[in-house]
């Protein structure tokens, strides 16, 4: 769940190495989240110091020494979502030790009875809302499950737990029957709570490698359909907030707290284009490549929220809306303007650094890169 004010309700498998890989083939001149506006010399240095700096501009910005992910620019407290984004970018950069405080962290202070963990927590840990998140459990499980080195048995048990529970927690069936990830345990019931942009499709399927469990895939199949049924077939922008009813299919819909009059494609949703993008499987790939024509124009590339057909609805800028058109150009074939709005979002960023910016400055290239690698 992301949002520069953040609402009150809670809303691939790549070594170091392959992360290097995966950027290079995205771009080198994307600028990472710590808000230190670097050199010209710097953003000139190779892909692989690129990807470097990238991963660990957010480590060195946002985790505490304790291995809590701070979100600075919105009073210093902590969400489940940034741990899991602290957990990705510690493993693709290679500092386990940083990945083992933050999980350290994460387990003490955020884990619940039932392995998922609870999605707020204050500077001093104390849990506010021990709702989950799942696109927060799904990161978590998956890099755990990933870990290496001599405590991966014990973290490799430790993300099996919350895959588990996921699967048992915060899933429900579409009208196919196949498998849907819902928004949290909170969100299962009828009509059952959707966010499309929880829906990481690389990290499903991995998952589904990972654990030998073929629900991953199943989940995976399922979300892109879904998706396609959500926006017609690409000519919609993905919501951020869906809703599936007891009958029939799922449909977009404002934020379940009330916090949006009409469904739109806000800073939830924009990372639903980054994770279809990245997909192997053609047919999420077809789909961002379909919203490139509503994200090309150049009007529609910085706003923080537009209407499913691509009106403004706030023009602010964040960093997040040129990744995610970056990824709608790559997906289409347009490297140029692929090339260009990561540089857009990481001078974003430089020149107004957030927690979120900088996660999505350094996840998206990544991400962006990753099929066009690996596929």
């Amino acid at each position: 769940m992301a949002d520069l004010t953040r609402r009150s309700l809670i809303r691939t498998h790549l070594t170091g190495a392959a992360f290097v890989a995966a950027l290079a083939v995205a771009s080198s001149g994307c600028g990472g989240g710590s808000g230190a506006s670097p050199s010209a010399t710097a953003r000139s240095t190779s892909p692989a110091a690129s990807a470097t700096a990238a991963a660990t501009a957010f480590l060195d910005a946002y985790v505490r020494a304790d291995g809590r992910v701070v979100r600075t620019d919105q009073g210093g407290d902590t969400v489940s979502e940034g741990q899991a984004y602290g957990l990705v970018l510690a493993q693709a950069a290679g500092e386990d030790a940083t990945f083992a405080k933050i999980w350290q962290w994460t387990r003490t202070h955020l884990q619940r009875g039932d392995g998922l963990l609870s999605y707020h927590a204050d500077a001093s840990g104390r849990v506010l809302d021990p709702q989950p998140a799942s696109d927060a459990d799904l990161l978590i499980a998956w890099t755990l499950l990933r870990a290496t080195g001599p405590d991966a048995a014990a973290l490799h048990a430790d993300g099996r737990r919350v895959a588990a529970a996921v699967l048992a927690e915060e899933t429900t069936r579409a009208p196919d029957g196949g498998l849907l990830l819902t928004a949290g345990p909170w969100a299962t019931g009828r009509p059952a709570t959707l966010n499309p942009s929880y829906w990481a499709l690389p990290v499903l399927r991995d998952l589904g490698s990972l654990t030998a469990d073929r629900r991953w895939d199943d989940m995976a199949a399922a979300a892109v359909s879904s998706t396609s049924q959500i926006t017609d077939g690409g000519r919609l922008l993905p919501p951020d907030w869906a809703a599936l009813p007891a009958s029939g299919a799922a449909r977009p819909e404002p934020s379940p707290n009330g916090g949006q009059g009409q469904p739109q494609y806000g800073l939830d949703a924009q990372r639903t284009v980054v994770w279809f993008a990245a997909d192997c499987d053609q047919r999420a790939r077809v789909l961002a490549a379909a919203w490139w024509s509503l994200l090309k124009d150049p009007a529609r590339q910085r706003p923080i929220a537009l209407g499913l057909q691509g009106a403004v609805i706030n023009a602010a800028a964040a960093p997040l809306p040129y990744v995610a058109a970056a990824a709608a150009a790559r997906a289409a074939g347009d490297q140029t303007a692929s090339t260009s709005l990561l540089e857009q979002a990481a001078a974003q960023q430089r020149m107004s650094p957030t927690y979120y910016g900088g996660a999505w400055s350094a996840l998206g290239p990544m991400y962006i890169g990753r099929a066009s690698g690996g596929c």
